[in-house]
């Protein structure tokens, strides 16, 4: 199957939680196959996404904005981004997953902008940052190519036990403005 380019991206809403979780599962059995255990991986991950995203969309954060997107073939990407969240950082984007048969046809970037103008509207003095595993070359490319720098580096303690190194990409509000105005 081709990746569509007709997408709907609305606010994600309780029903969605199972597809949602589907798609985070994919997502990183996919991306983080090489960073978290393949005992995790290989388990019940469907289960583990859909209780936090349960958790997330029945009692969500005040400053929490989760988007999804669907064509004619359901579920096709989400993103999720705290907004004013990190008081030197701004808002952090905590999720972006695009379904492995839509990535490259302007899915991400359609998510990213719905989340930046979302971030501009609500807090336009504060940046955007998210954090990348060091592997995952191909998302790095993505940011950098959509404005964001390389901010730093710590080590995310993983779901399954592992120890994972990952960057911190970011825009500043300034940049951030830039963002909500691109047009692909």
């Amino acid at each position: 199957m081709t990746a569509s380019t007709d997408w709907t991206i609305r606010p994600a809403i309780l029903t969605d939680c199972q597809g949602i979780a589907e798609l985070h599962a994919a997502s990183w059995r996919s991306a983080y196959k090489t960073a978290l255990s393949e005992r995790y991986l290989a388990g019940d991950i469907v289960a583990d996404r859909y209780a936090l995203w349960k958790s997330r969309l029945s009692t969500p954060r005040a400053n929490q904005y989760v988007v999804v997107a669907e064509n004619d073939r359901g579920l096709a990407g989400l993103a999720c981004v705290l907004i004013d969240d990190a008081q030197d950082w701004g808002s952090m984007l905590d999720n972006i997953h695009v379904r492995q048969d839509e990535q490259r046809a302007g899915l991400g970037t359609a998510l990213l902008q719905a989340v930046a103008v979302q971030c501009h509207l609500v807090a336009r003095e504060v940046g955007l940052f998210l954090w990348v595993l060091q592997d995952n070359v191909s998302a790095q490319r993505f940011y950098l190519r959509h404005g964001a720098s390389n901010a730093g580096s710590d080590v995310w303690d993983a779901p399954g036990g592992t120890r994972v190194p990952r960057f911190r990409f970011a825009w500043s509000a300034a940049e951030l403005s830039a963002l909500a105005k691109y047009r692909a």
